[in-house]
């Protein structure tokens, strides 16, 4: 189980990761705006980056998947 959570969290770094350019121009964006669009824009990044981690197992499973059928 302790595994499970600790590979998961490892996922959730690397995918982070792999988003930080993405994730640097929704923050400067954020940043740069004000009033309601400061505050939809940011909810809105917060909400994709929780979209964008809680699905990482379907990603990694339909990739490996069409991998395998790639190379029969």
């Amino acid at each position: 189980m302790f595994k499970k959570i600790w590979d998961w969290f490892i996922e959730i770094v690397k995918e982070t990761l792999n988003l930080s350019w993405t994730l640097v121009g929704l923050v400067i964006a954020t940043l740069t705006l004000t009033g309601s669009a400061q505050q939809v824009t940011g909810l809105a990044t917060l909400i994709t980056l929780g979209v964008w981690l809680l699905t990482i197992r379907f990603r990694k499973d339909k990739t490996n998947k069409s991998t395998n059928t790639a190379s029969r």
